[in-house]
C-alpha cells in the first residue's frame, strides 16, 4: 500500500513539473538550442554555452540529459535568459520527441550516430530514427546543424523545413579538415567557412574533439556571435571532467580521464589520443566495455590487440580481464596486466608509475576510474566497485569517506545542522 502511495505521489509531482515547465517555456523569449547524438553532446553543449555566455545570459543543461532534468531546467528558466542550451539523450525508441515537444527548440544540433545503447536500439538505423526527431520538430524559421561526415546524420536534412548548416571534414559549410596540433590539452585546427578561415586554439585533447568544437563554433557564428568572441571563448574553455580531461601530477604521471562512458565504438578514437602522445611511457587502462552487440569475447580481445600496438602496457580491470587473450609471454613481460578492482589498480599504478608517463583511463561512469587520479592528490577511502551513483566522484564529493558511511554523511550534510556543522568545522580559528 505504501509503495503504491509513493508511486502515485511521484506521478503527481512529475505532472506538476511538466505543467510548470510548459508554462515557463511559453513565457520565455529565449532562443532554445537542443543537442543530441550518440557522443560529443556534453562537450558541445558546455562549449556552446561558454561561447554564448561571453555576450549573453545562458541557461545550460549538460551532462544529465534525462526528462526530469529537462523539466527542472525549463522550470528554472528566467526572463533574463537569452539562450537555453540543452543536452538531450535517448533512453530508448520514442523517448526523445516528448522532450523536444516540451523544449520547442528553434535550433537543433546532431553530433553523430553510434550504436551506444545496443540493448535499446539494436541498430544504427534505429538510433538515427530516434535522433532525427530533433530536426523534425524544428520550425521552418529554425536552424539544423548537422555532421556531414556521418551519412545518417546528413540524411536528416530531408526531415526538416528548417535551414540546414553542416560541419565536418569534407566540403561542409564549416570545414575542420586542416589539423594543426593534437598535443595534450592543445588541439588546434582551422575552421573554414565560405573560403574564410579562423584558427581555433583549444585546451582539449584528441583530434575527434574537432567535432564538438566545430558544432559549437558553427552554431555560435550562425547565431550572430562575432569571430573574435568565438576564438577567445574557445581558447578559454576548460575540458569537461572525465571527457578526455588532462590531469598532470607534479613529479608523477599525467592522467587522461575518459571515464564517463565506454561504448565499444568509441575505443579506437580513444586509442588515437594515446597514439599521438609523446611520453617516456604510455599505459592504457580499460574497465568494462558498455552495452555492446553480440559476444563480448572478441570485443575485449580486439581491444587488447589494438591497445598493445599503441601502449607500452595494457591493464584490464574487472570481471572481463581474462578475455584479452594475452599470451603468456606478454603477461610475463608485463605487456598485459589483469586486476580485479579499482583499488588494486590504484595501488599498482602508485607502485609502478614513472615521472612524465601518460596513463589513459577508459571506463564507464559507474566504475569511477577517476579515483585512481584523485588518490594521487588526496586520501581516497571509497573503493566500492559498484556504488550505483551516476555522477562522478568529484560531484559526489564523498570519495574521502568509506562507502559504508556515505548515506549517513550525505543525510547529515543535507540537514541544516549538517551544513552549519560543516561550515563551522571549515572556519579558521585562533588557537
Amino acid at each position: 500500500m505504501y509503495a503504491w502511495f509513493r508511486k502515485a505521489r511521484r506521478a503527481v509531482k512529475n505532472e506538476l513539473k511538466r505543467t510548470h515547465a510548459r508554462f515557463k517555456r511559453s513565457r520565455s523569449k529565449a532562443t532554445f538550442v537542443a543537442v543530441t547524438g550518440s557522443s560529443a553532446k556534453t562537450t558541445t553543449v558546455a562549449l556552446l554555452s561558454h561561447i554564448l555566455s561571453g555576450t549573453a545570459k545562458v541557461k545550460t543543461q549538460a551532462g544529465d540529459n534525462r526528462l526530469l532534468s529537462t523539466l527542472q531546467t525549463l522550470g528554472n528558466v528566467r526572463r533574463e535568459h537569452d539562450y537555453v542550451v540543452c543536452e538531450i539523450g535517448a533512453a530508448g525508441p520514442g523517448t526523445l520527441k516528448p522532450i523536444f515537444d516540451l523544449i520547442k527548440p528553434s535550433v537543433g544540433i546532431v553530433t553523430l550516430v553510434g550504436l551506444e545503447h545496443y540493448t535499446a536500439f539494436r541498430s544504427k538505423e534505429a538510433v538515427a530514427k530516434e535522433k532525427g526527431a530533433l530536426v523534425e520538430v524544428l520550425p521552418q524559421s529554425g536552424l539544423a546543424i548537422l555532421n556531414k561526415d556521418d551519412a545518417r546524420v546528413l540524411a536528416m536534412q530531408d526531415l526538416t523545413k528548417a535551414r540546414v548548416v553542416t560541419f565536418g571534414q569534407s566540403e561542409a559549410d564549416y570545414s575542420n579538415d586542416e589539423l594543426i596540433s593534437t598535443a595534450l590539452g592543445g588541439l588546434v585546427f582551422m575552421l573554414t567557412h565560405r573560403d574564410h578561415q579562423i584558427r581555433l586554439e583549444t585546451r582539449l585533447t584528441g583530434a575527434q574533439n574537432r567535432l564538438a568544437v566545430s558544432a559549437a563554433a558553427a552554431c555560435a557564428l550562425e547565431l550572430g556571435v562575432s569571430e573574435e568572441t568565438v576564438i577567445q571563448r574557445v581558447a578559454s574553455f576548460e575540458p569537461v571532467f572525465g571527457r578526455l580531461s588532462i590531469h598532470a601530477i607534479d613529479g608523477g604521471p599525467t592522467f587522461i580521464l575518459d571515464t564517463w562512458k565506454a561504448p565499444y565504438y568509441s575505443i579506437p578514437m580513444t586509442l588515437d589520443v594515446l597514439r599521438d602522445c609523446v611520453a617516456p611511457r604510455k599505459r592504457f587502462v580499460l574497465g568494462n566495455i558498455s552495452d555492446y552487440a553480440g559476444n563480448p569475447r572478441p570485443k575485449y580481445r580486439d581491444t587488447y590487440r589494438a591497445a598493445r600496438d599503441v601502449a607500452d602496457q595494457v591493464i584490464f580491470v574487472g570481471d572481463n580481464s581474462h578475455r584479452s587473450k594475452a599470451t603468456r609471454e606478454e603477461i610475463e613481460a608485463g605487456k598485459f596486466v589483469a586486476l580485479r578492482s579499482i583499488q588494486q589498480l590504484s595501488n599498482y599504478i602508485k607502485s609502478t608509475a614513472v615521472p612524465g608517463e601518460v596513463i589513459l583511463l577508459k571506463g564507464s561512469g559507474t566504475s569511477h576510474f577517476e579515483r585512481v587520479m584523485l588518490d594521487w592528490e588526496t586520501d581516497v577511502r571509497c573503493w566500492s566497485d559498484a556504488c550505483g551513483k551516476g555522477k562522478d566522484c568529484v560531484k559526489c564529493g564523498l570519495y574521502n569517506t568509506p562507502f559504508a558511511e556515505h548515506r549517513g554523511k550525505a543525510a547529515k550534510l543535507k540537514s541544516g545542522r549538517g551544513k552549519w556543522l560543516a561550515s563551522w568545522r571549515s572556519t579558521p580559528r585562533l588557537t
